[in-house]
């Protein structure tokens, strides 16, 4: 048995197919299609997602560290006892997030396709970093490829929305995520 958090939602998985990666979990079982499929080697990072993990910092308290990764190549089972969030899950009560919001205004997006891998690195990049400079914002990205809006929008995105950081539905659930999480860590390998 699998199970991991959805954002917030529990997920318990029974029989799923070992081989099954995330991206094709996300888009033919909960027909999420905002995480795309480009180069399905992990070169492009259209389909880029966020994992959020328990993390004990150096005065020995629990935070959530989260990390981007490509669901191309990711199995669903590596997702045991984390939190999974997809570009679906940041846009809350009816307002974007502010990466996706710094996307838009910095106009950050041409085609779209790349654009939710954009996001979700930005959105990793944002969560933890508390004054990110170019060189983490470019490392951040660098698993991302546009081939139409180059990167001058999106590195400007990325400075918006890391620099002034706003307080997010992540933020606010913290202590409950962590609650749930320990709830569902794995006992042993």
């Amino acid at each position: 048995m699998i199970q991991f958090l959805l954002n917030q939602e529990l997920r318990s998985e029974h029989a799923l197919d070992p081989n099954l990666t995330v991206l094709n979990y996300l888009r033919e079982h909960l027909a999420k299609s905002g995480t795309k499929e480009g180069c399905a080697s992990g070169d492009c990072g259209a389909c880029t997602v966020v994992v959020g993990e328990l993390h004990t910092d150096d005065q020995g308290a629990e935070q959530i560290r989260y990390r981007s990764l490509n669901s191309c190549l990711t199995f669903v089972s590596s997702l045991h006892g984390k939190q999974l969030i997809s570009v679906e899950d940041l846009k809350h009560q009816g307002q974007l997030h502010s990466v996706q919001q710094a996307m838009v205004e910095c106009h950050g997006s041409q085609c779209g396709f790349c654009t939710p891998g954009f996001v979700m690195s930005l959105f990793a990049l944002q969560k933890n970093s508390d004054a990110p400079d170019s060189q983490k914002a470019h490392e951040a990205l660098a698993g991302n490829l546009c081939r139409c809006t180059g990167y001058r929008p999106i590195l400007a995105a990325a400075e918006q929305a890391c620099c002034n950081k706003p307080q997010d539905q992540f933020d606010s659930r913290q202590a409950d995520t962590i609650a749930r999480l320990k709830a569902i860590a794995p006992t042993q390998t």
